[in-house]
């Protein structure tokens, strides 16, 4: 619950205005695999054991790729805080059109990082015994299931902040600015939920070749994108 500190809604409504929001955030999420692992741990069980290694593994290798791909967000812009970067953006240009690969690349490490299909296998919720929440039930399995969807939610907020151009809009005269962020970040939500119901589920093995071998040559490829519009000026 955190993360939503850091997240401004609109131009004047936000919690906290840090310098170092965007930081911050994902610093809340690297605490992930580590309250994951625990709760494999605390079950006594050796599927949910199993289950939250997975969940460290995964989340600790999408991170990378997600990491490199918000440092390209960090160059164009110049700033490390969610106002700047969409104040960049209503100055400039949405980041999705130069960064369109490291856009790519940090949605899908964000699916990866709050577990939703196709990369739920440290959960997998369809299965009988797998995943690490498989002993908890009534309010301890709803406090769980809480965070993931608030993690989702925090998540799509990250991607509009970043490259969507958060707040900015057309027809802002007639739609207020938050009304445009809920928009823009209830779509993002909706293409997590078509992923779900379009894509099977991988293997571990899967999941972590597509993060080394797929993702983080991509994030590179758009780091190197970045600083190259960033030493010509074209951005």
């Amino acid at each position: 619950m955190a993360m939503f500190v850091t997240i401004p809604y609109s131009q004047g409504f936000y919690m906290s205005d840090s310098d170092l929001s965007l930081i911050l955030t994902l610093a809340l999420f690297a605490v992930i695999p580590f309250s994951v692992l625990m709760g494999g741990w605390a079950s006594n069980n050796k599927y949910t054991l199993i289950g939250g290694m997975r969940a460290a593994a995964q989340t600790c290798a999408y991170e990378v790729p997600m990491l490199l791909s918000v440092v390209s967000v960090v160059i164009l812009s110049g700033s490390m805080s969610f106002n700047d970067i969409v104040a960049y953006q209503q100055a400039n240009v949405w980041l999705v059109v130069p960064l369109i690969i490291g856009f790519l690349v940090f949605m899908i490490s964000m699916i990866a990082e709050i577990e939703r299909v196709p990369f739920d296998l440290p959960e997998a919720e369809a299965e009988l015994v797998e995943g690490w929440g498989t002993e908890y039930g009534g309010m301890r399995f709803g406090l769980i299931m809480m965070s993931e969807y608030a993690r989702a939610f925090v998540g799509c907020s990250v991607i509009t902040l970043i490259f969507l151009g958060g707040w900015d809009g057309p027809f802002l005269n007639y739609l207020s600015e938050g009304l445009w962020f809920l928009i823009k970040v209830l779509l993002v939500f909706g293409i997590f939920v078509w992923v779900r119901a379009a894509l099977p589920r991988v293997r571990t093995d899967q999941i972590l070749n597509i993060c080394w071998k797929r993702l983080l040559p991509l994030a590179a490829i758009n780091l190197f994108i970045a600083v190259f519009f960033k030493s010509m000026g074209w951005f």
